[in-house]
């Protein structure tokens, strides 16, 4: 029978805590020393992040114009199918009236 023996782990050291990237960097970006040196860490940010703490985003300013442009986009849509359903309803009125004209028939429309 063969026992595994998990690898020695160094002392002091708890993997199970959140690292540094995780918590200050709101695990958005990694911790690296200052360039000027120093003690404080400093986040380094992934592609799409900035701001001290990773907590911005870069397209976070385009969201609202965004979706404004959508929303006009979307009711300017909905207008012109308005519009057109209004005039065809019409002209099928137009229609009919004149054929009933044209054919004699007394036909309130």
């Amino acid at each position: 029978m063969t026992t595994s023996i998990p690898p020695p782990q160094p002392r002091g050291i708890d993997f199970s805590l959140p690292t540094c990237g995780e918590t200050q960097c709101n695990d958005h970006g990694t911790c690296v020393p200052p360039l000027g040196g120093g003690t404080e860490m400093v986040c380094e940010c992934m592609l799409g992040y900035q701001g001290e703490f990773c907590d911005e985003t870069v397209n976070g300013a385009l969201s609202i114009p965004l979706t404004l442009t959508v929303l006009a986009v979307i009711i300017g849509i909905l207008i012109v199918a308005f519009i057109v359903a209004k005039m065809r309803q019409k002209q099928k009125k137009r229609h009919r009236k004149l054929m009933a004209q044209k054919e004699g028939y007394n036909i309130a429309v």
